[in-house]
């Protein structure tokens, strides 16, 4: 085999060693599986509270199971914001006010530079809903309606407060409500206007391969660290109302 042909060997073999994705691929993972199963997984808890707020059911079981899983969710996405994957940690995507508002300018402009995970408007979003899901769920658990629903907490501030406290929650949905449209008509403005698929990333969790201005290959998470996560999360939330003598569903 000639010397040059060995050579070229080497490097390929070296290349795949070091860089098992492989960098000629034409998409990169923006988005790994436990991130996806988050996002996927808030947007059917959320869309199951609001729903089940109609139902003929006085107790509100589903509503309230559905606000515990948020509250779940909500926890594990903090923590996995310190232990997932590049793309989903907060030092990835968190920047300051005006990072944010120089990259607004280049989106006006015209001249903004693609990002693989959250763009810093994009990173901001995210906190405003995952504070506004928190807020909304901590309302619920101090609601009571007086009658026959109510919170596991609802007894510890009194049938004024808690009254107020369910007040508060109709209404604070309408928060979460206009945050959700604002998030969908970013993403359709990125994926109709900008061409950047974020909507087939949410999916797939791959984007296609471009100088990415945040990192252009991200390391995944890891599914053990995911599923520690959520114990975790299941747990806080679990002993937390278990612990403070409460009942999951009480009426």
């Amino acid at each position: 085999m000639p010397f040059g042909v060995q050579v070229s060997v080497a490097e390929r073999l070296l290349r795949r060693h070091l860089d098992p994705e492989g960098s000629r691929r034409p998409d990169v993972l923006a988005w790994d599986l436990p991130t996806r199963l988050f996002k996927w997984g808030l947007v059917i808890a959320v869309v199951t509270a609001w729903v089940s707020s109609g139902f003929d059911d006085p107790a509100m079981t589903v509503h309230k199971a559905a606000g515990y899983t948020i509250l779940t969710l909500v926890i594990y996405r903090i923590l996995w914001g310190f232990f997932g994957g590049t793309t989903a940690r907060f030092s990835t995507f968190l920047t300051s006010p005006a990072a944010v508002v120089a990259y607004l300018k280049t989106v006006w402009a015209g001249t903004e530079r693609p990002y693989l995970g959250h763009n810093p408007a994009g990173g901001l979003m995210i906190i405003g809903l995952l504070l506004a899901c928190a807020v909304q769920v901590a309302l619920g658990l101090f609601s009571s309606d007086g009658v026959l629903a109510s919170g596991p907490f609802a007894d510890a501030i009194g049938a004024t407060w808690s009254s107020r406290a369910a007040t508060l929650h109709s209404v604070w949905f309408y928060v979460i409500l206009g945050l959700t449209l604002v998030h969908i008509g970013v993403n359709l403005f990125h994926q109709f206007v900008k061409r950047d698929n974020l909507i087939g990333a949410m999916i797939t969790g791959r984007k296609a391969r471009a100088p990415f201005a945040d990192v252009p290959n991200p390391k995944r998470g890891s599914s053990l660290m995911a599923l520690l996560c959520l114990g975790v999360a299941i747990g806080l939330v679990y002993g937390t109302v278990v612990l403070s003598g409460s009942t999951f569903f009480a009426g």
